[in-house]
């Protein structure tokens, strides 16, 4: 009996050793021989059957978006060459190249657009604007505002009201060379507020919050002849507040 458990003994040492000097095999990234690299999971020796992930651990087929450290290519939605057949009748976002929901074609002077195709007329283009010295109404969004090219050789340009103030070396969200355009004064006011007050908005408890940003609420002679709170907006100068058509005065905002 001594005898036999003796040879058992021997037998089970031998395959021991038979288990520790197996060859790496694939899974030990390219190399070759009978060392033992440590972190190899397999080491060149069959499972058996048995499961030799380790508690915890993730196996590849487990690996998805949410837990893998690879570099996801995202195709774009549209690009401004594709927009025509991207986005059926609306604007391809030249910054985010996504579909937007602002038709082309559709945005008169001072009102946002994101991308030059919004514009209406063509001698507009879509421009980043700013509010006392802030991009607005934020980094992505822009104001269509109309080209102009200096009328002398030192750089006078030509805009008629009320947008008489030229904002020279601007940047289109739809890229190409930084052009000059006929403008509002930034540190006054905004193209909102501008527009409030030439559709005649009103304010009826006198408060500024009641009109957009950088916009006023005073009493002023509305159309009506009579006075009532409407919204405007500071100014330099009358023509900032005038039109083609007709003249409105300025004593610190815009009718006043």
């Amino acid at each position: 009996m001594e005898k036999l458990a003796t040879s058992l003994l021997i037998l089970t040492f031998a395959a021991g050793c038979a288990f520790e000097t197996n060859s790496p095999g694939s899974g030990n990234g390219g190399l070759t021989g009978d060392e033992i690299y440590p972190g190899i999971a397999d080491a060149g020796v069959a499972d058996g059957g048995f499961d030799t992930t380790a508690p915890g651990t993730t196996t590849p087929g487990e690996l998805g978006p949410s837990n893998s450290t690879d570099v996801v290519v995202v195709e774009p939605a549209c690009t401004p060459g594709t927009e025509r057949s991207s986005c059926p009748g609306t604007s391809c976002d030249p910054v985010t190249l996504t579909c937007t929901t602002m038709a082309l074609a559709s945005r008169s002077t001072c009102e946002t657009c994101f991308t030059d195709s919004n514009c209406a007329a063509v001698d507009h283009r879509c421009v980043w604007m700013t509010y006392q010295g802030q991009p607005f109404p934020d980094k992505q969004t822009g104001f269509c505002l109309q080209v102009v090219e200096p009328s002398t050789v030192v750089g006078d340009y030509v805009c008629a009201p009320p947008f008489t103030v030229p904002l020279v070396n601007r940047v289109s969200p739809s890229g190409g060379k930084n052009q000059a355009y006929c403008g509002i004064y930034e540190k006054l006011t905004t193209c909102v507020a501008l527009l409030a007050f030439h559709n005649g908005e009103t304010c009826p408890s006198g408060r500024d919050d009641e009109c957009p940003s950088g916009g006023l609420c005073r009493a002023l002679v509305t159309g009506g002849k009579k006075t009532e709170y409407a919204c405007t907006y500071a100014c330099a100068d009358e023509l900032e507040c005038s039109t083609t058509a007709t003249n409105v005065a300025c004593a610190g905002f815009c009718g006043g």
